[in-house]
C-alpha cells in the first residue's frame, strides 16, 4: 500500500489535479467535498473524459470527471481478498481503511510487486 494518500478538493480544476499528480509521480488523488470522501481522479480520467475529447482541463473540475463510488477495504484484509475485490469492483485502485478512516491506496502496482 501506498501512503499517504494525497486529496484534493472537488472544485479544484482537472489541470490542478493533472500537476498535483505529476509532481507526486501518483497515479490517482482522493477528491474531497468539506471532510467527505466523494470520488477518485485518475490519470485515466484526464485521459479519457478530457484529453481524449480535446476537453478544457483549466475549466472542469475534479467533480466532473471522478470515478465513484471510491472502493474501501480495511487494512486488515489480505492482498489476495484485496486483489479479488478489485476484480469483482472493477477498479484497479483500493482505498484502504483503519477504523473508518483512510490510511493508504492499494493498487495495481502494488500487486505486480507482491508478485515478485
Amino acid at each position: 500500500m501506498t501512503q499517504p494518500v494525497l486529496e484534493i478538493d472537488e472544485n479544484q480544476t482537472a489541470q490542478e489535479s493533472a500537476e498535483m499528480m505529476g509532481k507526486a509521480h501518483v497515479g490517482a488523488l482522493l477528491v474531497k467535498r468539506k471532510e467527505e470522501n466523494i470520488g477518485i481522479i485518475t490519470e485515466r480520467d484526464i485521459m479519457s473524459k478530457i484529453i481524449a475529447v480535446r476537453g478544457d482541463l483549466e475549466n472542469t473540475k475534479a467533480k466532473e470527471i471522478m470515478s465513484t463510488p471510491v472502493v474501501t477495504v480495511d487494512k486488515d484484509m489480505d492482498a489476495e481478498d484485496a486483489l479479488k475485490t478489485m476484480v469483482k469492483t472493477k477498479v484497479r485502485r483500493l482505498l484502504i481503511t483503519d477504523k473508518g478512516k483512510i490510511v493508504g491506496i492499494f493498487t495495481t502496482s502494488d500487486v505486480i510487486k507482491l508478485a515478485h
